[in-house]
């Protein structure tokens, strides 16, 4: 069974791991570091070890940009997150492909769905109880990164041949 990646960028984004079947093998949200006593980080080691774990035949990475008004901090923080998983998949994988959010969001209908309503398709779809953390205030909290790595992937599977 052929295996695809899916990659939400970012400090509390996601990795995933389907097969062609739509199966769920693994999601974790993003490895993170801290350095410098408060700056977290992506933690590339941690994305290697993932990633070289499951041995995915394709890898499908959001591609996303900056927002208006989005600092030059902010920025630099999340074009550092982008590097770093980029350049692991590229030497993990052997095919990388980039989607942006409107592409995968599009294809699977889900255009203008809030964060929680992705969530609910992806558990709809893989079961994967890492959708969902600690209940605050009587909702389930979303980690909307494992559920849009996991639409990222499941969107990759049109790309195997």
């Amino acid at each position: 069974m052929r295996k695809i990646l899916g990659i939400d960028p970012g400090l509390s984004g996601g990795l995933s791991i389907i097969d062609e079947q739509f199966n769920l093998i693994a999601c974790i949200p993003m490895p993170t570091i801290t350095l410098d006593g408060n700056k977290r980080r992506v933690d590339p080691r941690a994305v290697f070890d993932f990633i070289a774990l499951h041995g995915p035949e394709l890898a499908v990475v959001e591609l996303v940009g900056a927002r208006p008004g989005q600092g030059v901090v902010s920025m630099f923080n999340f074009g550092d997150a982008f590097g770093a998983v980029r350049a692991v998949a590229e030497c993990l994988c052997p095919e990388v492909r980039y989607s942006r959010p409107q592409e995968w969001r599009g294809h699977q209908s889900l255009t203008g769905l809030s964060k929680e309503q992705i969530a609910e398709v992806a558990y709809e779809v893989f079961q994967a109880e890492q959708i969902y953390g600690k209940p605050r205030a009587g909702k389930r909290a979303v980690r909307d990164g494992i559920s849009d790595s996991l639409m990222i992937a499941k969107y990759g599977v049109r790309f195997l041949e």
